[in-house]
């Protein structure tokens, strides 16, 4: 091997931990310039990224679907990222619960959440598990379902039974 070969595997050998280490300070907030454009700063409301879960779709006490979907938290300017260190795991499971024991889906669909519940749920769980005004919005991102199952359509209704005849006519007779 050349001595520069060797000066490349020690320079990236050196690097890959210094990378790694600046990451969580690029990801921790943005920033974005003022709209005064006098070059102040101002810093954005930190977001906590939830990932991906999947949450059931029970119709009549049956699990019909699954809906993966991507929620983030925004907190309030002054909020406190750490205060959901280790939460995560429980606003999930909270939230799951919450699916099975009411429908999050939309109205007439297998397919799609109901957002204003699923924010409420959430909104909800989180002030009981960090506090509240921890929490300025939830952000619903991708909702993606496991299956397309459509939604059922209304049963047709029985044909209508012939009127008995009236109580007082005599029978007829053949």
């Amino acid at each position: 091997m050349t001595s520069t070969a060797l000066s490349r595997r020690a320079l990236l050998a050196l690097a890959a931990p210094l990378a790694l280490c600046a990451a969580p300070a690029f990801a921790s907030g943005k920033e974005k310039k003022k709209e005064g454009g006098e070059g102040e700063k101002e810093k954005e409301d930190p977001v906590i990224k939830l990932g991906s879960m999947a949450l059931p779709i029970v119709a009549e006490g049956r699990l019909i679907n699954y809906i993966f979907v991507e929620l983030s938290l925004t907190l309030p300017p002054a909020g406190d990222v750490t205060a959901f260190a280790g939460k995560e795991p429980l606003l999930r499971d909270a939230l799951v619960r919450a699916a099975h024991k009411q429908p999050l889906n939309k109205p007439g669909s297998y397919v799609l959440l109901d957002d204003g519940k699923v924010k409420a749920i959430v909104m909800r769980e989180a002030v009981a598990l960090v506090g509240k005004g921890k929490v300025a919005a939830v952000t619903i991102g991708k909702q993606t379902p496991r299956n397309f199952v459509p939604f059922p359509k209304a049963a047709p209704k029985a044909a209508a039974k012939p009127a008995s005849p009236p109580a007082d006519s005599a029978p007829i007779i053949p």
